[in-house]
């Protein structure tokens, strides 16, 4: 499987030193539950799936054909 790595880098911290409390909060209620989610997504779609979606897409009608 092949994926971009940033998107499984930890978020950097948001909030001053000052504020670990909110720090914690949206580390534990935001980030970690947007980068599971994003892990979830990501391991179910294969190589086939993209190449079906592509085909879905694909313009025929702009295909040359010569003779």
């Amino acid at each position: 499987m092949s994926v971009e790595v940033s998107l499984f880098e930890q978020a950097q911290e948001t909030v001053s030193d000052k504020a670990l409390d909110i720090e914690q909060a949206l580390r534990l209620s935001v980030f970690e539950v947007l980068d599971k989610n994003v892990r979830q997504t990501l391991s179910t779609i294969t190589i086939a799936d993209l190449v079906a979606e592509a085909e879905k897409h694909k313009d025929y009608s702009a295909m040359m054909f010569y003779i």
